[in-house]
């Protein structure tokens, strides 16, 4: 009986931790955005953050508009979706030797929008 209470529970956290919406709550936070119908999110991957994703989100839908990505050293970027993942730069160093991390990401992702 008490195998069977374990199992339920143990059952019951893979089920938890398999959850997006747990994952994307975990590690995110929001970052200053001047549309009120977006949001722009960022989450720190590792490398002394210096691996990172910045995704600019419809609000309603939460579908992703565009993303940057730093993998320790090359800078991806994503428009829409489905979009191909293209490299930007061969390095993040634009973003990480900034007073200013959140505004020049902010900055990248209003001109990665506008094309």
């Amino acid at each position: 009986m008490v195998f069977a209470g374990r199992t339920r529970a143990a059952a019951a956290l893979l089920l938890a931790l398999a959850s997006p919406a747990l994952w994307a709550a975990g590690g995110a936070y929001p970052l200053d955005w001047g549309r009120s119908s977006e949001v722009l999110e960022y989450r720190s991957c590792g490398c002394a953050d210096s691996c990172w994703v910045a995704e600019v989100k419809n609000r309603r839908t939460r579908q992703t508009l565009a993303r940057l990505r730093c993998d320790c050293e090359r800078l991806f970027s994503q428009v829409g979706a489905r979009g191909p993942e293209r490299e930007r730069a061969p390095s993040c160093s634009a973003f990480e030797g900034t007073a200013d991390k959140p505004g020049a990401i902010r900055q990248a992702l209003e001109e990665l929008l506008e094309r």
